[in-house]
């Protein structure tokens, strides 16, 4: 993956930590036929095709959570289109004012100079797998 796009995914991780929609539909306009996919632990895990999809989702992040924290702990390049990032979150409930953490594995993928795809895990051994990564 390119630095380029490898500053991008960390752009993005930094305007949800931010909250800032503009931000991201910036990033999304240059990625617009990108594909995001849950982990499989969570209640949505339908994929998100496109920018206004992402977008959406994110809305309702953004109003179930009135803070979201993403810090990048690890980037292990699995090949030369892929990259996973192992992160953590820490959420507050918009709400409850409560907050959680969870940790993460993001695969991302990239094709003919794009960023095509985000999938997420609960752990890096299941993204490496999930990239045919041993």
């Amino acid at each position: 993956m390119s630095p380029e796009q490898l500053a991008h995914i960390n752009e993005l991780y930094e305007a949800m930590s931010r909250h800032d929609m503009d931000a991201l539909r910036a990033l999304g306009e240059r990625y617009p036929d990108h594909r995001w996919r849950n982990a499989p632990d969570m209640p949505e895990t339908a994929e998100r095709v496109g920018t206004a999809s992402a977008l959406a989702y994110v809305e309702e992040l953004f109003a179930t959570f009135d803070r979201i924290e993403t810090e990048v702990l690890d980037v292990i390049e699995v090949g030369p289109d892929e990259v996973i990032f192992a992160v953590r979150h820490r959420v507050r409930g918009a709400r409850s004012g409560a907050w959680g953490e969870r940790h993460e594995a993001h695969l991302w993928r990239a094709r003919d100079g794009s960023i095509v795809s985000m999938e997420e895990f609960v752990s890096v051994e299941e993204a490496r797998a999930a990239a045919g990564v041993a």
